[in-house]
């Protein structure tokens, strides 16, 4: 119930008023679970319900590495609306700064999905590294949703007046 109350609560945020007609439902609620994590909710139900649409696949099968390809599109387009979002409402120079920031991102995204390249089923190496990706593509679609509701502590979120 308190995940139900937390999601609400993100759509009534004026950042969010604008992407919240965009961005799907189960997408509010992780996000709204990763920032609760260590209060009321944990990892594991934030891996559940980031991965829910592809929790009936068979792990590195074909159809599951398939499914996390889709919701890695997803992230990333919401993602972008909540950056785009950001960028619109945030100063000039926090601009230059999340411009920054973001190209390291890329760098540490990568390094950090990149996994042993001898994996003997390529299908599992390739769950393994949507999955990290899909993971951090939630945790910075939340940072963003964060800013745009005021309660970011990130030194590139200075709002404008």
């Amino acid at each position: 119930m308190k995940k139900l109350m937390i999601a609400a609560a993100l759509c009534t945020f004026g950042g969010m008023a604008q992407a919240q007609s965009s961005l799907p439902q189960e997408h509010i609620n992780a996000m709204a679970c990763l920032e609760n994590m260590g209060t009321s909710t944990s990892w594991n139900q934030c891996l559940g319900l980031i991965f829910a649409p592809c929790v009936t696949d068979e792990v590195g099968s074909e159809t599951h590495v398939a499914c996390l390809q889709v919701q890695r599109e997803d992230w990333t387009a919401s993602m972008q609306l909540l950056q785009t979002d950001v960028t619109d409402a945030i100063t000039l120079k926090s601009a230059e700064d999340l411009t920054e920031i973001l190209s390291g991102w890329i760098n540490y995204v990568s390094q950090k999905c990149q996994t042993v390249e001898d994996a003997a089923d390529n299908s599992a190496l390739a769950a393994k590294q949507l999955g990290c990706q899909i993971t951090e593509l939630a945790g910075l679609s939340g940072e963003y949703a964060a800013c745009l509701e005021g309660r970011s502590t990130a030194d590139y979120c200075v709002l404008k007046d």
